[in-house]
């Protein structure tokens, strides 16, 4: 009986573990990687303004997590394209494209 209840503790601890590196707990982001004045003029609600020059320098202000996902997206879509590729050489595992301004506009509340 003892043998089966460590057992039955071990199996719930990896169990927990394993959720735990999954993108199960990670966070979502979006990220606007538009300049400054274009990012003023118009943004998603709660994004973050990094310029895709300044990407790679900068992500750890947003995140650290590499299972967190990045909602990208610029004016058409370009330069998110960039952007996704950038950050998933870099190891993140969930950064999408999700377009241009007229892309998100459809599903997200804008700041004007």
């Amino acid at each position: 009986m003892f043998g089966q209840t460590r057992m039955v503790k071990k199996a719930l601890l990896a169990g927990v573990m394993l959720m735990a590196s999954t993108s199960l707990w990670a966070a979502e982001h979006w990220i606007d990687v538009r300049t400054p004045d274009q990012y003023q003029e118009t943004h998603v609600k709660g994004a973050v303004n990094i310029p895709l020059k300044q990407l790679d320098q900068r992500i750890s202000e947003v995140t650290q997590d590499k299972n967190d996902t990045l909602h990208l997206y610029c004016n058409t879509g370009n330069q998110s394209g960039k952007a996704e590729k950038l950050l998933q050489d870099m190891g993140y595992k969930n950064a999408i494209n999700e377009g241009g301004l007229k892309d998100v506009e459809k599903t997200q509340a804008m700041i004007k």
